[in-house]
């Protein structure tokens, strides 16, 4: 049956809009249906990997004592508080049957200068990918892990959260009067 939706979607590519017309206007109502069914399918994925992104991100926040981390509406897990700026993007990506079948990890830099910052530790220390450039924004991807792997998941948002802080300028308010 799976192949029958294969070829269907194959023809697609072959035929135009218009030629399809009177196929839609015969087969609308098990159109409809195939669709509802798809968008169920993907409101059940997305559901399981928001919720798992809040338990992730309640958990490296604790790990990482740092409250700062955001599940971005349970669409990927993010931590943004460095400077130069740099993020750490982190989201699920399903399999058949399986909404948590793969977790990617990425950083991401806005400007080049705040990649030049951080590039030859990154580089040195995530050496499977390349970076993609694009105009002024970078992205390294990190490592790509088995959904159901939380302890490694988990050691290596940790990791990488440790690393960027330790190459991060702090901050520091100095006192106004001397004692």
């Amino acid at each position: 049956m799976i192949d029958r939706y294969t070829e269907l979607l194959n023809t697609f590519d072959e035929i135009t809009a218009f030629e399809w017309a009177s196929f839609f206007h015969d087969n609308a109502a098990r159109i409809d249906t195939l669709v509802s069914l798809f968008e169920g399918y993907n409101r059940q994925v997305m559901n399981t990997q928001a919720k798992r992104l809040r338990e992730f991100k309640k958990l490296i926040s604790n790990i990482t004592n740092d409250n700062h981390w955001s599940d971005m509406e349970g669409l990927e897990l993010t931590y943004h508080h460095f400077n130069p700026r740099i993020q750490i993007r982190a989201s699920f990506h399903s399999g058949v049957g399986n909404a948590l079948a793969t977790f990617s990890i990425e950083i991401s830099t806005p400007t080049i200068q705040a990649w030049n910052h951080y590039e030859d530790k990154l580089i040195a220390r995530y050496t499977q990918h390349e970076p993609v450039i694009m105009d002024n924004k970078t992205i390294l991807p990190i490592i790509t892990l088995p959904g159901g792997d939380e302890k490694q998941i988990l050691a290596t948002l940790q990791d990488l959260h440790s690393l960027l802080s330790s190459l991060s300028f702090r901050t520091f308010s100095h006192s106004l009067t001397s004692h």
